[in-house]
């Protein structure tokens, strides 16, 4: 184990943020010993807390209604407040673990806040978000009650990040187009009829969404999605995710065709987080696998 210690033989102190992105909310983020930083959602012109005062099953609701959520970074006095507190904890170290920087402005905006509260800040780049983002910062927390040096947590993420991949299968691109989050490829696909689109996120786009294949039928793309990951050669060295936005059913399936091609291995099902199905709409699918972290 590597760690570091300041005057007196006591460890550094090093703390892990993330935002809601990661599907986490407020609640589970302090059970966790978590920072967490809410990112906004507008809905009529109401702005709500994500993961703080509105749920993920409250936003599929108001999908389901037809509303058409927006998304911004967390408000920049929240971003401020919680810095100066570390630093007045005795923070030395914050290992960030945010929103990929190609769907959100949270890293930049966190580096300029860190620099003015004079904190040591390592962001860890996810070219995703969900349950690879939330994975990540449960292991960094985790590294952190073993007193793993900062550098060092900062060095094993990265190294799990780099074996990671994420594909959408969306029900339709009407969200994602609207909430220009979408390369231009993918945002031109949404005006063709009768096509199934299968996006990546991933460092190849930089952590952008953009077009991986398109297919006729949610079955056709279910199956390409996975066969696409069997084609890694994944083992148990990696961990799993299925999830889906209210699309239980389908979900259901695609987690039953990656047991079956993954055999025993970690799987997580669940759901698109708030923000993030605000911008996929109802009715998606993601699949993801990232190498696990060195414990």
């Amino acid at each position: 184990m590597i760690s570091r210690t300041r005057k007196g033989g006591l460890p550094m102190k090093t703390a892990i943020v993330t935002d809601s992105g990661s599907g986490l909310n407020k609640q589970q983020a302090d059970a966790l010993g978590i920072y967490y930083l809410p990112l906004q959602i507008i809905v009529n012109d109401n702005m709500y807390l994500d993961g703080v005062d509105i749920q993920v099953e409250q936003i599929y609701e108001m999908l389901k209604q037809g509303e058409m959520p927006t998304t911004s970074m967390p408000p920049m006095g929240i971003i401020e407040e919680l810095f100066h507190k570390l630093k007045k904890d005795g923070y030395e170290d914050v290992i960030a673990i945010p929103l990929t920087s190609g769907l959100s402005s949270t890293s930049s905006v966190m580096h300029a806040v860190a620099k003015e509260c004079e904190l040591k800040l390592h962001i860890i780049e996810t070219y995703s978000t969900c349950n690879i983002q939330c994975y990540l910062a449960k292991c960094a927390q985790q590294l952190v009650k073993q007193e793993v040096a900062a550098e060092e947590i900062v060095k094993r993420l990265q190294d799990s990040v780099a074996h990671s991949d994420t594909l959408i299968i969306p029900n339709d691109l009407q969200h994602l187009k609207r909430g220009g989050r979408l390369t231009p490829l993918a945002a031109a696909l949404g005006g063709l009829l009768k096509i199934k689109p299968i996006l990546k996120l991933d460092e190849g786009s930089q952590g952008k969404i953009d077009v991986f294949d398109k297919v006729r039928t949610m079955s056709k793309a279910m199956s390409k999605a996975v066969t696409t990951f069997q084609e890694t050669k994944l083992d148990d060295a990696y961990t799993l995710t299925v999830l889906h936005s209210g699309s239980e059913e389908e979900g259901l399936k695609l987690k039953t065709l990656m047991e079956e091609a993954f055999p025993g291995m970690e799987l997580y099902f669940g759901l698109i987080g708030a923000v993030i199905s605000c911008h996929t709409g109802l009715g998606c699918l993601g699949i993801q696998y990232i190498r696990k972290v060195k414990m």
